[in-house]
């Protein structure tokens, strides 16, 4: 997969504190969201592990279908 990972840094989102990693595009290193490495509120633990994408930066190629 063309994706990578950064280094995990704390952060305090709108649902809590939260350990997460940015993650970009391999090829041209847009970053495109975030993984969620750690959650620290056991309500919030279902998240580790899952991935935000921002739409705002995606790009329809026209190889798409």
């Amino acid at each position: 997969v063309n994706v990578g990972c950064g280094p995990a840094e704390e952060r305090v989102l709108l649902t809590g504190l939260h350990a997460v990693a940015d993650i970009y595009c391999e090829n041209c290193k847009t970053t495109l969201g975030w993984k969620y490495e750690h959650a620290f509120e056991s309500s919030q633990k279902y998240k580790e592990g899952k991935f935000i994408i921002e739409l705002a930066h995606m790009i329809k190629d026209n190889g798409w279908e």
